[in-house]
């Protein structure tokens, strides 16, 4: 099976322009994101997270320490009886201690997976309330989490691909056939009969969950799909075979491999993953930083904790969570009430 995609926009996307050289800058803070008024909260009587000293504790993923301390300062003096204690231990920790109460909330760079919602919903009775709360960061040097971006050897003529042939590359049983020659993406010549060797991470990694439940549809990885627990040996993997394709964490081009543009075949629209097209939407690998929240049946959500998150959504928490370099970024203000009105529904009574 061919490709439909006509050959010139995939081969020509890239002349004149470096994707690794594109300097990604943050978009500004959405003046329509509301403005934080501070109200009275204090957590339920039975609330664990508090400390015996009177602390509201906060554990899980550690990469978003930088932006919490910056949230509890500014809380603290909005709220002078409020206190905080950071006690990270790591993405991984952050829906057991959820379950067991014992943090304000779970911070993760990625969704939760299926297996840590089951455990928590066997013990707790409902899945915790998910919160998006910054878009995923562009940059990998602080290990915070990023959104993804598909490449190849510099060695390949290919520049530009929709997300549908990039899926059919990587998996086997799509509706529309599978792609495992790079004649089926268009190239000629000696290129036409090269098999596609596809690269990523195992499947039920961060990364991998996402693209089995986001983009591949559970769809089977393709019998030569390679998979490396890190973004650092795929793109290895990649610089010394021109026939690879491979997802890993955006913004890591250089001189042996490079970023492909993402194709939308029904608007002609390439997009790169700038944070602008992250924000709108508009760039497929786009990913989030959540915060999971406590959840009970027939219980509200903690009065404390939703308050902690009115600021965390507002202008005001969003204009801390840009203010770390090369950090996460800003939430649109129309996403920010999608996230607003889920802490309304579970808001107490």
């Amino acid at each position: 099976m061919t490709a439909c995609l006509p050959t010139l926009r995939v081969l020509s996307f890239a002349a004149g322009l470096s994707l690794g050289s594109v300097a990604l800058a943050a978009p500004p803070i959405d003046p329509a994101l509301p403005d934080y008024t501070p109200q009275p909260a204090r957590p339920f009587a039975d609330a664990r997270f508090v400390d015996k000293d009177g602390a509201f504790r906060i554990a899980g993923a550690d990469h978003v320490d930088f932006i919490v301390k910056r949230f509890n300062d500014a809380l603290m003096k909005m709220h002078p009886d409020w206190r905080f204690r950071i006690e990270s231990k790591g993405t991984t920790s952050a829906v057991p201690l959820l379950t067991h109460g014992v943090t304000l909330f779970g911070a993760m760079g990625r969704a939760i997976n299926p297996l840590e919602t089951s455990a928590y919903s066997k013990i707790v009775g409902s899945a915790p309330l998910e919160i998006r709360v910054a878009y995923a960061s562009d940059d990998t040097s602080q290990h915070l989490a990023t959104s993804l971006a598909a490449y190849v050897n510099r060695a390949n003529p290919i520049d530009t691909l929709s997300i549908e042939q990039i899926n059919r590359t990587l998996t086997i049983g799509h509706p529309g056939g599978d792609f495992s020659r790079w004649g089926q993406l268009g190239l000629k010549g000696e290129w036409a009969a090269r098999m596609i060797h596809p690269y990523g991470t195992p499947e039920f990694t961060g990364f991998g969950t996402y693209m089995q439940k986001d983009q591949l549809n559970g769809l089977p990885l393709a019998p030569n799909y390679e998979a490396y627990g890190k973004t650092e040996l795929i793109l290895e993997r990649l610089a010394a075979d021109p026939a690879g394709i491979g997802i890993a964490a955006i913004g890591l081009a250089n001189k042996q491999i490079k970023q492909l543009g993402i194709l939308d075949p029904k608007t002609g629209k390439i997009t790169t993953g700038t944070p602008a097209q992250v924000a709108d939407g508009s760039y497929p690998y786009g990913r989030y930083l959540y915060f999971y929240l406590r959840r009970e049946p027939g219980k509200t959500i903690d009065p404390l904790v939703r308050e902690y998150l009115r600021f965390v959504l507002s202008r005001q928490g969003q204009t801390l969570m840009a203010s770390q370099p090369k950090g996460y970024l800003p939430l649109s203000a129309e996403d920010a009430r999608t996230e607003i009105a889920k802490l309304d529904e579970a808001a107490p009574q």
